[in-house]
């Protein structure tokens, strides 16, 4: 082959193979719905309408959280940590942002923040366990809610 036909084949296979290639190939857990105003959607183990953040995991792998932080203020990045628990791939953890602390029910089923948030909209992260890396955040802030009304990236 002259070295214009072998250019052109390594780019088309390149391409072909690429293009079969998931489009990322490590993905990080991510915020994917918040709602700040629960008033009747989702109650916790002790009956309570406590606002609530969804953990997305996009990666094929399962994700261990443990020592990821959430906040909801980004002058404090290790605000609430993230105990043992593993998020399965591609699958969703609701965690209640009720204020309640550290409190886990029955076999670690359920996990509450030591934060609630604010129905006018505020800022919301997901940091590393360094405490410092940003690995998804809804910043400046999310938007107002209303009763019931989650906000998502959709």
């Amino acid at each position: 082959m002259t070295d214009h036909l072998t250019n052109k084949f390594f780019r088309l296979l390149i391409f072909t193979v690429a293009s079969l290639l998931p489009c990322t190939l490590f993905s990080s857990p991510l915020i994917n719905e918040i709602m700040a105003n629960n008033e009747s959607v989702l109650s916790d183990a002790d009956g309570d309408f406590s606002d609530w953040i969804e953990i997305y995991n996009p990666d094929r792998e399962d994700f261990n959280l443990e020592g990821l932080y959430l906040t909801d203020n980004s002058e404090n990045l290790t605000k609430w940590k993230f105990p043992a628990v593993t998020i399965g791939a591609g699958q969703h953890l609701i965690v209640f942002a009720s204020g309640k602390g550290d409190d886990i029910h029955e076999g670690g089923s359920e996990l509450h923040t030591n934060f609630e948030l604010s129905s006018g909209g505020e800022y919301l992260g997901l940091v590393s366990s360094d405490g410092k890396t940003i690995i998804s955040e809804i910043s400046p802030k999310f938007e107002k809610q209303e009763n019931d009304e989650s906000y998502g990236l959709g």
